[in-house]
């Protein structure tokens, strides 16, 4: 009789180990999914915070006036600043880009003077008056390598 209980002990000891262990390799697979979920939130999130200061423009109207301070803020950056002014005339500060449908392609560094398109009757002039629409560039990875700023009317 002493033997038989001892041996349901041990089975019981036995089967309460196994589900404690069972619960604790499940709990773990949880909270390492939830882990890797979460650090692929914060990667985007991260990435949605450095873009903050480009996409703010994308769709924007803004001033010509602004259109030159996001030249002189960003003519240290890897990125591509596109002017066409009302004329027609297009011109690239900071890094040339070849636009296409899907994607944008960077080119090389180019040594456009802001101020050139700061004088009445230049060809590259920013009005400071005058409205331009920005659209943001992006290549084939979805990096942000361009703003383009269009004159309105």
């Amino acid at each position: 009789m002493e033997n038989s209980l001892k041996g349901l002990l041990l089975a019981a000891g036995v089967i309460i180990s196994c589900i404690v262990i069972g619960l604790g390799f499940y709990i773990a697979r949880e909270a390492r999914d939830i882990a890797a979920n979460s650090t692929g939130q914060i990667a985007k999130l991260n990435a949605e915070f450095n873009e903050s200061d480009k996409t703010m423009y994308d769709g924007m109207s803004v001033s010509g006036s602004e259109v030159i301070n996001v030249v002189n803020k960003f003519k240290n950056d890897t990125i591509s600043i596109v002017v066409v002014n009302k004329l027609g005339n297009k011109s690239f500060y900071g890094y040339s880009i070849s636009e296409g449908t899907n994607s944008s392609t960077l080119g090389g560094s180019v040594k456009t003077d802001i101020k050139a398109a700061q004088k009445i009757g230049h060809a590259s002039y920013i009005n400071p008056n005058a409205q331009f629409i920005c659209t943001v560039l992006r290549d084939v990875n979805n990096t942000i390598v361009g703003l383009k700023f269009v004159q309105a009317g």
